[in-house]
């Protein structure tokens, strides 16, 4: 079963939580531990200090009171109930001991007596059978650096472990509830970071293909979530616009399909109604051919753009330029000849390039196709291909009849035309222009166009050149 991610962040809080606490716990545990053992240590290291200054006279002399007790109080103000008192020789024989120790002694080890020959001071923890463990201080009285007698003092670590032990019970109560605690409000808290998530998939799930003006609130807080609502209302912008091209596109398409399919089909019926002339019906027939390859056209162009939209990956190779433009040039100069249009080629340079000649053939002739075609009889289409810096320059000017202000950001637009009326007589389909533009984009280029109505225009297509 998949958790949710409410439920991870959850768990993850109260683990990261949880291990806080514990490690909290562990360090305040050691750390109440060394406090309280040195507080200990320093309390039984003055008592020794104090006990040899005491006790202990120069040359050896060892001067023991009845009453270790009596006088630590009396004489030092020092209270050492419920510490041990012992005094040996450097061999380890016991020469004094507190009333507390009773006829036991303290425990002397190997280490201990090896600092105090070496006069420093031994801190041990050991077990005293019956008892509680006992820490204990080994402290050499020293004359001339000679060990004379070692005094241990020794106190009960009792109060140190009950300390310590309600320290691990108050931890044993608290941190499970704070845990639980925390894991409530983790809950709460990731359920009301994430309810803007839940709000997006909702919104989500709401917003189809009917309704894709929609969008999602974004609050204005700058975090994820409004980051994310950006992300999500961006990509259904992209999609509205994608479905609108797309409606757009069926429509255009069904259109420009069906007035041929019309002409074919009204052609076809009147022909069948009455036994027609041999010449009537070559006239018939050459009418549906020119429709036919009317639709011919348009598929073609069709699946030119459908392939561009799909980015289908074209064979690019190098291609000189200066050769397709001399190729096209003197093709289509025999159609302009025909209109009485005369063609100019002012500029060839030899420009290499890496691209794909058949679409490059193909942008070349819609370019040089469209000027001839909207030029009037005795006008003029010049045309010149040129290196500027890291570009294949191509341009081609005319001085056709121009197109309107208004009409230049649309002309590259799929079965878009700026002069309707003369686009069935002239054989267009509206996508010659578009074809050009998907093609200059496909080699990483560009297409612009500047015109003048009544005075002509002027396309620019930019190529970049296959470096040195």
């Amino acid at each position: 079963m998949p958790f949710t991610i409410r439920t991870k962040l959850t768990f993850w809080y109260t683990s990261l939580l949880g291990f806080s606490l514990i490690s909290a716990g562990i360090f305040l545990y050691i750390a109440a531990q060394q406090a309280m053992v040195t507080a200990l240590d320093t309390k039984l290291l003055f008592l020794a200090e104090t006990m040899a200054r005491t006790v202990i006279k120069p040359h050896t002399q060892l001067i023991l009171p009845q009453n270790f007790d009596v006088l630590m109080e009396r004489f030092f103000g020092l209270k050492t109930s419920g510490s041990y008192i012992q005094i040996t020789d450097r061999f380890g024989n016991v020469k004094s001991r507190s009333e507390t120790l009773g006829k036991a002694r303290l425990p002397l080890s190997g280490k201990a007596v090896q600092n105090a020959l070496a006069n420093k001071t031994t801190y041990e923890t050991v077990d005293y059978v019956g008892r509680q463990p006992l820490r204990v201080i080994t402290y050499p009285a020293m004359d001339n650096n000679t060990l004379d007698y070692i005094i241990q003092v020794a106190a009960s670590m009792e109060s140190v472990q009950s300390t310590l032990s309600d320290i691990v019970y108050i931890f044993y109560l608290t941190i499970p509830f704070v845990i639980i605690l925390a894991t409530a409000g983790g809950f709460v808290l990731a359920s009301k970071a994430l309810s803007p998530v839940h709000e997006i998939t909702t919104a989500a799930r709401r917003i189809g293909a009917e309704n894709l003006h929609e969008r999602i609130a974004v609050l204005g807080t700058g975090d994820e979530i409004d980051n994310l609502a950006d992300t999500f209302n961006e990509m259904v912008g992209r999609l509205e616009i994608s479905f609108k091209r797309m409606k757009q596109f069926t429509s255009d398409a069904s259109h420009e399909l069906r007035t041929p399919l019309t002409i074919l089909k009204g052609e076809t019926e009147v022909a069948l109604k009455k036994c027609r002339s041999l010449e009537e019906m070559r006239g018939v027939l050459e009418s549906n051919l020119e429709e036919i390859n009317r639709m011919s056209r348009i598929v073609n162009n069709l699946l030119t753009l459908v392939k561009s939209d799909t980015d289908v990956k074209h064979e690019f190779q190098d291609v000189r330029l200066n050769e397709i433009i001399d190729e096209k040039f003197r093709q289509t100069k025999h159609i302009a000849e025909a209109k009485k249009v005369e063609m100019k080629l002012l500029k060839n340079e030899e420009v290499l390039v890496s691209g794909d000649p058949l679409r490059l053939r193909q942008l070349i002739l819609n370019l040089l196709d469209n000027a001839v075609k909207f030029t009037h009889d005795h006008g003029n289409v010049i045309v010149s291909l040129e290196r500027c810096n890291d570009n294949a320059v191509i341009k081609v000017s005319d001085t056709g009849i121009g197109i309107q202000e208004e009409d230049l950001p649309f002309i590259f637009d799929r079965f878009y035309r700026v002069d309707k009326g003369r686009s069935r007589e002239d054989g267009g389909t509206g996508l010659g222009l578009s074809i050009c533009k998907e093609i200059a984009d496909a080699h990483g280029g560009r297409i612009e166009v500047d015109s003048v109505i009544g005075k002509g225009s002027t396309f620019k297509v930019y190529i970049p050149v296959k470096p040195a």
